[in-house]
């Protein structure tokens, strides 16, 4: 059993939307304010162990707005009635309730034939024996409607949003069961139906934790006792505490040892191959008469001299998974001691990689999979939020659900479906992305703006061709993907599906028409591009001279536009290359600098200096002589002055404006 799909409608940024689960680990990534902390905690308002609650802000724009329409429509159905008008009165009164906002989270299980059902028994309710799935429908609205806006119009104010900050006691939280097929046949659930059949619980960014000499906030310390609570019966736990008081604290140290012999057992589990070993903790007793269970566990860090440390002098990075790898066994304990089991247990966990080197990042996601998988009698599904590239990475695609909210309302983009709907050739792009992204830092999930460049020397000049000719984008979360020539072509499938504005700074790549397409001058009569992006993807041209003839708009699809060489101001000739192009945009520059490490390429057979004319008229020559783009590419940022050249500058233009 387990839960297949999430509906969120009417809250914040997420209306309409759906989540797929995975079986074992869901990662959600997304730029800042995409929506996915609001996920997470929707499921926290209406599941968690401390229901959060809601206010009028937590209504999407659209409904607030409806809730406003809803007063309007009231008042005026009270002006009707008093006129007489019943029908009238009645029509703008269904208007009114019908207008009325609400939140609703709709969770879909899938089970199997030998799956035991009882704590789902309640919400299955077709009898079709060929079906497997139940629903859960979570909603917050009015609970009185007709009494809200009658008090409504007899408060002193016409402003209902005002009014209804008031008034939150008339919203309640309801659960029913719905057939997804007939959405007509519903039941009502009690709390203990919804406890039974999910359970949900979180881990947030945690931030108890300190490394000052003060050690202020024992956060592992509470970890523990979190979890010494979730596995002792508390009566007897008190009661034998009570009797050990009296006798050494050896004893109750020794017992501690026993106690939590488990837990750590399972973070070693989370210190193997590739991963540091975690340090040795031992639990102590400090005893405090007014509380037995609160704040009498610390936890102390074995010294080389044999002498235990505070936790605070360990660092941030191993007490924060420690704390972690502490609550995954405390809900696991928890869920075994549950009786009935919930059907399923929902565990989502915010922005692991805090305070987490890259390396520990990596391997965590994947132990921590490992460690779900080992528990056979916990049915849990995790749900992870994360900024990382390298938890990315080390999930997979399958794993991954995109929020998108750039156009001011969310899309959430399933990597899996996307994945399902490739074509051959896709699926050998798919291979080579996640292989990218398995050995790169790829971060462009979290990006408001991609760039896909060439190599070395436009990753060290591009941002400070932005910092002159685009500011705006400074501002702006932008990935900087070096793919070189070939393989720009690779990220279609996947910049096309999340939609995020990109642009390709690549060569045009000029070469002879026949035989091997030997590399040649832009200039050459009835040369090629050998780049596959310009060849098949935008502007889709094989000719040098038709793609030269391309518009903004051919070089345009969607969100994605191509920059390639194009002629400078003043001049008819092109570039072949980005170190052509700058030569002809900058003739005047280079041949006049001094201590250029590239400097011989202005040379000429003689050893006498070039004239800009002449680096002009033979830059075909001089780009090739070029030893190291590197070098030539710090050369650049030592001149006093240069100008970009155009086809990066248009580019950069098209980039800058914000996305609409």
């Amino acid at each position: 059993m387990r839960v297949r799909s999430a509906i969120v409608d009417g809250f914040r940024l997420l209306d309409g939307v759906e989540l797929t689960f995975e079986t074992s680990t869901t990662i959600i990534v997304g730029r800042n304010n995409s929506g996915k902390t609001s996920f997470v905690e929707l499921f926290h308002k209406f599941l968690g162990p401390e229901k959060g609650s809601f206010s009028i802000d937590d209504f999407t724009l659209t409904r607030i707005n409806d809730f406003t329409e809803a007063g309007n429509l009231w008042t005026q159905a009270i002006l009707e009635r008093t006129s007489g008008n019943l029908t009238q009165a009645e029509a703008l009164e269904a208007s009114a309730l019908a207008k009325l906002p609400f939140v609703s989270l709709e969770v879909e299980f899938a089970y199997e034939e030998d799956d035991d059902l009882t704590p789902i028994s309640n919400l299955i309710l077709d009898l079709d024996p060929t079906r497997t799935d139940a629903t859960l429908v979570c909603a917050f609205r009015l609970s009185r409607p007709r009494e809200f806006l009658n008090a409504f119009a007899d408060s002193d104010t016409d402003d209902i949003l005002l009014f209804a900050r008031r008034r939150m006691r008339h919203f309640g939280r309801e659960f029913t069961a719905v057939d997804r097929q007939d959405r007509a046949n519903v039941r009502g659930l009690e709390a203990q139906d919804v406890r039974n059949a999910l359970s949900a619980n979180f881990i947030y960014a945690q931030t108890l934790f300190d490394d000052t000499s003060l050690d202020t906030g024992h956060g592992l310390s509470k970890g523990l006792e979190s979890y010494y609570r979730a596995i002792a019966n508390t009566d007897g736990t008190v009661e034998s505490l009570e009797s050990v008081l009296g006798e050494v604290g050896v004893t109750l140290n020794g017992e501690y040892a026993t106690l939590f012999e488990s837990v750590f057992s399972d973070l070693r589990l989370f210190g193997v191959k590739g991963m540091p070993s975690l340090p040795e903790v031992q639990v102590i007793s400090e005893f405090r008469a007014a509380d037995l269970l609160k704040g009498s566990t610390k936890v102390m860090y074995s010294h080389t001299d044999g002498r235990y440390l505070p936790e605070a002098h360990n660092g941030l990075g191993f007490s924060k998974l420690i704390f972690i790898v502490l609550q995954f066994v405390a809900f696991c304990e928890s869920y075994r001691r549950r009786q009935p089991h919930p059907g399923v247990e929902l565990l989502f966990l915010e922005e692991p990689e805090a305070h987490l080197h890259p390396q520990m990042q990596a391997v965590f996601i994947k132990n921590v999979d490992n460690y779900l998988q080992s528990k056979a009698d916990w049915n849990v599904q995790l749900v992870v939020t994360t900024h990382s590239s390298h938890i990315i990475a080390e999930g997979g695609f399958a794993a991954l659900r995109y929020f998108d909210a750039h156009s001011g309302t969310l899309d959430i983009k399933d990597l899996r479906r996307f994945e399902a709907t490739k074509s051959s050739t896709i699926d050998e792009s798919s291979r080579f992305l996640q292989q990218y992204m398995e050995l790169h830092r790829c971060d462009m999930f979290f990006a408001d703006k991609i760039i896909l460049i060439e190599g070395m020397t436009e990753r060290i000049l591009l941002p400070e061709m932005i910092r002159r000719l685009a500011s705006p984008l400074r501002f702006e979360y932008v990935s900087i993907i070096e793919v070189g020539g070939a393989y720009a072509l690779n990220f279609r499938s996947l910049l096309e599906f999340l939609g995020v504005r990109t642009l390709i700074i690549t060569d045009i790549d000029s070469a002879d028409p026949g035989g091997r397409h030997k590399k040649t001058a832009v200039s050459t009569p009835g040369a090629v591009t050998t780049n596959a992006t310009l060849k098949t993807w935008l502007p889709k041209d094989l000719a040098i001279a038709d793609l030269l003839g391309k518009t903004a708009d051919d070089k345009t699809d969607g969100s994605v536009r191509v920059a390639y060489q194009v002629p400078e101001e003043g001049t008819n000739a092109v570039g072949r290359s980005f170190e052509e192009a700058f030569i002809l945009a900058n003739a005047d520059q280079l041949v006049t600098a001094t201590n250029m490490s590239c400097g011989n390429a202005f040379l000429d057979e003689a050893g006498a200096a070039l004239t800009a004319d002449a680096v002009r008229s033979d830059s075909y020559r001089v780009a090739a002589a070029i030893e190291s783009k590197s070098d030539f590419a710090f050369d650049i940022l030592s001149l006093p002055s240069w100008s970009i050249p155009r086809y990066i500058q248009e580019g950069l233009e098209w980039l800058a404006p914000p996305s609409k």
